[in-house]
């Protein structure tokens, strides 16, 4: 266990653990700051050069950011001074757009019922040699597995 705590209080690790505390209270003051409906949709990425990083769920909740950005820097950068005095303000806020993935629809079945198919097939023999033939002929052939 010691050559474990001995890694842990590592720079590297030590610093982690500070990037980590930092983008933390800038996270709980956003929280406070933010408006209602923006705030659960948005989270603190980090903060670099005195440049505040928000990841946005969608491009509405980008756009209304920005929108009332100066105000939301006065407001965090009030916030920071009784917070973290310790800390410089805000210039400005980076706000960058996050596409969270939602439940990707199952493929619907690529097949049609057989009556169907035998529509189409027996459109195909009425009909002469031309693109809508072709087509036809591609989506039978695409559309083999039948289902009732």
């Amino acid at each position: 266990m010691k050559p474990l705590n001995k890694l842990l209080e590592n720079e590297v690790f030590s610093l982690i653990r500070e990037k980590n505390r930092s983008i933390s209270s800038y996270q709980r003051l956003w929280v406070l700051k933010a408006p209602g409906k923006l705030s659960p949709i948005s989270h603190v990425g980090g903060i670099e050069n005195n440049v505040l990083t928000i990841y946005v769920q969608n491009s509405g909740a980008a756009s209304k950011l920005k929108f009332i950005e100066s105000t939301l820097i006065n407001d965090l950068n009030e916030a920071i001074q009784k917070e973290m005095p310790y800390v410089n303000p805000i210039k400005s806020l980076k706000i960058k757009l996050v596409i969270k993935n939602s439940k990707v629809a199952s493929p619907r079945a690529k097949s049609i019922p057989s009556q169907a198919k035998l529509a189409f097939e027996n459109l195909l023999n009425t009909l002469e040699e031309s693109p809508l033939r072709h087509r036809l002929i591609k989506l039978i052939k695409h559309h083999a597995n039948t289902t009732d």
